[in-house]
């Protein structure tokens, strides 16, 4: 089953190479609660966007009880898109636009790249190379401006339940 977490217009922060949360999939301490990011999109929020590098990372929090969610807007269970509007409700939960980092990232991100914010990103993974995310983790979209100019993007995660 297939969802999708959706973020708009959000901010990085203006300090150069600052990474700023913009979504995350939290995963509840339940056995057997899992999924796999299947697909990221990122895009700018204006028409005319300023050519602006930014950094985009995803990284994990291994025991989120041992760190920290962050504060932002709750995205329930019933809230997260689904791809197939015939599944159930989420398991998992989320947050977008933060205003307080989560704490207790992974060191090593398990994706990054730059892009320019007048582009856009699209990365898919297959089943067998999605970043996962079990039970009491959180998957986290970071991005961060190059210069000490903010940008503003929008975009998806989608994951899916196995």
């Amino acid at each position: 089953m297939r969802y999708s977490l959706t973020f708009d217009d959000v901010a990085t922060g203006t300090v150069a190479d600052t990474f700023t949360t913009f979504a995350a999939i939290i995963v509840a301490d339940t056995a057997g609660h899992r999924c796999r990011l299947r697909s990221l999109c990122i895009g700018p929020s204006d028409d005319a966007p300023a050519d602006l590098n930014v950094g985009i990372k995803l990284a994990r929090i291994a025991d989120v009880s041992g760190g920290s969610a962050g504060t932002g807007t709750a995205v329930t269970t019933a809230n997260m898109g689904k791809i197939d509007p015939g599944t159930p409700a989420s398991l998992m939960s989320g947050k977008r636009d933060f205003t307080a980092e989560p704490t207790a990232y992974e060191t090593e991100p398990l994706f990054a790249m730059g892009m320019n914010a007048r582009g856009g990103l699209i990365k898919e993974w297959s089943e067998d190379g999605a970043p996962v995310v079990t039970q009491d983790q959180l998957l986290g979209l970071l991005a961060c401006p190059r210069t000490t100019t903010a940008v503003k993007l929008s975009g998806s995660l989608e994951f899916e339940i196995y």
